[in-house]
Formats: structure tokens, sequence, C-alpha cells
């Protein structure tokens, strides 16, 4: 797993013109995983298909976070 860069870090790498591009990064992981968390806690409240519906929000709502997680951390390595 990747380290998790947050909005300090950003400020911290001086991206220049990136800097726009690695905020709406990190705000399209936090949407995702709120998305994910959601549809997770649908899992045990509803009945079987909701069950299989949410996993399979929670599965890719978290494969989009980890894509804009790794490309937070590459936009700040490479500053």
């Amino acid at each position: 797993m990747t380290k998790k860069i947050g909005i300090v870090e950003l400020y911290k790498a001086e991206l220049g013109d990136n800097f726009g591009v690695g905020q709406r990064l990190v705000d399209i992981r936090r949407n995702a995983r709120s998305m994910a968390s959601l549809a997770e806690s649908k899992v045990a409240k509803e009945g079987e298909f909701a069950k299989l519906y949410a996993e399979q929000v929670a599965d890719m709502m978290n494969d989009i976070a980890s894509v804009a997680d790794n490309a937070v951390e590459e936009l700040v390595s490479n500053s």
C-alpha cells in the first residue's frame, strides 16, 4: 500500500502548476473512500442483492482511490 499524501505534503512539494492536479487527486481519493465506506455499511444492513451491489461499488471505489493515491505519490515524488 502506498503512503497517503495529504494537503500539507502537497504544499511542501512545491508542485507549481501541478498543485491543482494533486489537489484534485486528493479530492478524488477522499470521495472514492467515502463512497466505499457508504457501500460497505450497506453490506451489513441490507439483503443479499444489496450486499452484492454494495461490495462491487466498494471494490470499485477503493480501486479508484488507490489509483489517486498512486498518482499523488508520484506527483509529489517527481516535484
